[in-house]
């Protein structure tokens, strides 16, 4: 039995994604938003990842699309720019936040 392609797997990933975006909505807690959406994209990637050849439409074609510039990577790269240059201080709840006594000992939380 796979993790995916289940009712847990789709569960799990579904509010994996909610809490994420609440996070970003929000903008608290970004840092581990930003790592955890980062990580589910490097997922999403490797999944959808082209393979040198496969049956397109009945048909078996040869050859594979350029992995490097893939829209995860960007989105990634969008989540940890976000996550670490405390985007959420600015229009978020950031700054009440970063002075909560739970997070303020423990700065990944930020």
């Amino acid at each position: 039995m796979s993790t995916f392609g289940n009712a847990f797997g789709d569960w799990f990933f579904m509010i994996s994604l909610l809490l994420i975006g609440i996070a970003f909505l929000v903008g608290a807690g970004l840092r581990l938003a930003g790592v955890g959406g980062a990580l589910l994209m490097l997922f999403m990637y490797v999944v959808a990842l082209p393979q040198p050849s496969a049956m397109v439409d009945g048909e078996f074609v040869r050859g594979a699309t350029n992995p490097i510039p893939d829209v995860h990577w960007m989105d990634a790269l969008l989540l940890l720019i976000c996550a670490f240059t405390v985007s959420g201080d600015t229009l978020g709840l950031g700054k009440w936040w970063a002075r909560l006594p739970f997070v303020r000992a423990n700065p990944w939380l930020r």
